[in-house]
């Protein structure tokens, strides 16, 4: 049954998303992806214990004046790195604590939904600036931000049968169980085949393919630690499942949490090499 919800959910919502994606100038898509945001927002507050309609009004609202802030006042090339170095940092904390608990100190930030408040700020709001700033960064940009998308998806698809098959060495046992190393090798080989297709149907631009391997490989293993994060700060607040929203996915949160990582980074590297 959780089978069949998941497949007729996708179903469903891959075309939108596709559709969306190329279809729609940036300036209605930008909307899409901040309702999106704040629907996942929704979910992140509930998980950190922000349920009283004032403190939500209040979060919502710093969301947006930040969003706002960025969009106006800051130069892109700084928000979008701003955004990079909170996914390195939230990488260093993933690996550090993969296999052994939170220490009480850190256990007790985690714990405070003011800091969860500030944690979702500074990566909800980077990755809409970063969708929407790769999008109308030129021709290609609609085209690159769903190979972005595809990525993590098949890195989250390879991710699981690799896993499922051959696992045996946990990447990450205290905040995800499942996952493997053997999981993260073939969610690597499914993205490098992608990369070496996109790049023949030339959505690498100008990059030639040992960078957009690479850099594709990078945005991919972002997107599990983007996944990890998550699961970190669900088990800090001993949450399963960010939402229902999306019957058979669980919430919105749960779909992007790669995504929130892998899109900054991705565009972050097109940044660094001098593409967008």
């Amino acid at each position: 049954m959780m089978l069949k919800q998941r497949l007729i959910t996708a179903a469903i919502l891959i075309p939108l998303v596709v559709l969306a994606i190329l279809k729609l100038p940036t300036n209605i898509l930008q909307w899409c992806i901040a309702g999106v945001s704040l629907l996942a927002a929704w979910e992140w507050f509930a998980i950190v214990g922000i349920y009283s309609v004032l403190q939500r009004s209040t979060s919502f609202i710093s969301l947006i004046v930040v969003a706002a802030f960025a969009t106006n006042y800051l130069n892109p090339d700084v928000f979008i790195l701003i955004g990079a170095v909170v996914w390195l940092l939230a990488t260093i904390l993933v690996f550090r604590f993969a296999h052994i608990a939170l220490p009480t100190l850190v256990a007790r930030i985690f714990a405070d939904k003011y800091f969860g408040l500030f944690v979702a700020v500074i990566v909800l709001v980077p990755f809409w600036f970063s969708t929407i700033f790769l999008h109308q960064s030129s021709l290609l940009g609609p085209q690159q931000l769903l190979y972005v998308m595809v990525t993590v998806w098949l890195a989250d698809t390879g991710g699981y049968f690799a896993g499922k098959r051959w696992g045996k060495h946990a990447l990450a046992k205290v905040i995800s169980p499942n996952k493997t190393w053997q999981g993260v090798y073939g969610a690597l080989a499914l993205v490098a085949v992608w990369a070496v297709i996109a790049y023949l149907l030339g959505i690498n631009g100008q990059l030639p393919l040992i960078t957009w391997l690479m850099l594709t490989v990078i945005t991919a293993l972002f997107s599990i630690v983007g996944d990890l994060f998550e699961s970190l700060f669900k088990r800090s607040h001993q949450v399963k499942d960010s939402g229902n929203l999306l019957p058979g996915h669980g919430g919105i949160l749960d779909r992007i949490d790669s995504l929130l990582a892998a899109v900054p980074i991705f565009v972050a590297g097109l940044m660094m090499l001098g593409t967008v």
